[in-house]
């Protein structure tokens, strides 16, 4: 019986379990990946965003992560998902792909999201989301239909561009981008306004290209928490209170799962601390009051109440 299972172990379930660890608790990572660090393993790039990072990689942060987690010898169970976490007596019980269970007084939800695929399916000639694959992609000479209308689609406009691609446009229905992006792509690159798709060809609004990059955003990760009864938004991602707590009592939800205003890395890594936090208040009160029982059946009824000796006046 852990104090805690907290499924994905990216920077939330990370810092939540290294938090909880500091605490004096138990706590038990199970991580699909072979390796801690969530998204920042498919991240080739500098991550420039966090204060205390000077120019390392995304892999390098991962990296930096998972070495973290270990060395504090955290229980990690790495290369297996959770199928099911249900509520049982006590707490929870987290059932992987390989058939182990792991029980728990308390839950995390920190599974993070995956790229969404609009009804497409990866392949040579289609690219769905950012990071390593775009990455390894040869763009050269290239004709390139990109779909999406935030940060990502016209991020990746810029990065296609620098690889040589001959031609490149965005198809998007809408335009949520960042200004300094939008001052890097001409305007005569974009088409506003829907677009049908022919993605075995593959072909965007009657136009052939040599590649489509599906950029539609993010979604939350969470088949192995079907039979739950969680609050979630319109989207998908999960309802939380304040303390990172679900509608479920005791199962928390921390990172992107919950998407918070700005989700990234170091908000993920803040939303850990809060969880961690939240469950030290529910565990020790719970101790306290099992303390509280055992000394009145360790006190007689009858036994005198000492006053509290007076101190002696010189």
């Amino acid at each position: 019986m852990f104090d805690a299972v907290i499924i994905g172990g990216g920077p939330a379930g990370a810092s939540c379990a290294l938090w909880l660890k500091m605490l004096g608790f138990r706590p038990c990572i199970v991580e699909r990946r072979l390796a801690l660090g969530g998204l920042q393993n498919d991240n080739p790039y500098p991550n420039k965003w966090i204060a205390s990072v000077l120019e390392r990689t995304g892999f390098e942060v991962a990296a930096d992560i998972h070495r973290h987690v270990l060395e504090h010898d955290i229980v990690c169970r790495l290369g297996e998902a959770v199928t099911e976490l249900e509520v049982v007596e006590g707490g929870f019980r987290a059932t992987t792909a390989g058939g182990e269970t792991i029980t728990a007084r308390t839950a995390v939800l920190a599974s993070g999201v995956r790229p969404v695929k609009g009804g497409f399916a990866a392949s040579e000639q289609v690219l769905i989301g950012p990071g390593r694959t775009m990455f390894n992609a040869d763009f050269e000479g290239q004709s390139v239909a990109i779909l999406g209308g935030g940060d990502n689609a016209f991020e990746n406009y810029i990065f296609v561009r620098k690889r040589g691609a001959a031609r490149i446009t965005i198809f998007a229905r809408t335009i949520r981008a960042r200004r300094e992006f939008l001052e890097k792509v001409p305007p005569a690159d974009v088409r506003i306004g829907p677009y049908p798709t022919a993605p075995e060809i593959p072909e965007v609004a009657g136009r052939s290209f040599d590649r489509v990059v599906v950029l539609y955003g993010w979604e939350p990760y969470l088949p192995y928490a079907r039979h739950l009864a969680l609050a979630r938004s319109a989207r998908g991602f999960v309802e939380t209170s304040a303390d990172c707590e679900t509608s479920v009592p005791n199962l928390y939800a921390i990172g992107e799962i919950a998407q918070r205003m700005h989700p990234c890395c170091v908000t993920s890594m803040a939303d850990g601390v809060v969880a961690a936090k939240a469950i030290q208040r529910t565990l020790e009160e719970d101790a306290i009051a099992r303390f509280a029982e055992r000394v009145q059946r360790a006190t007689p009824a009858d036994a005198p109440v000492r006053n509290a000796p007076r101190p002696r006046i010189r």
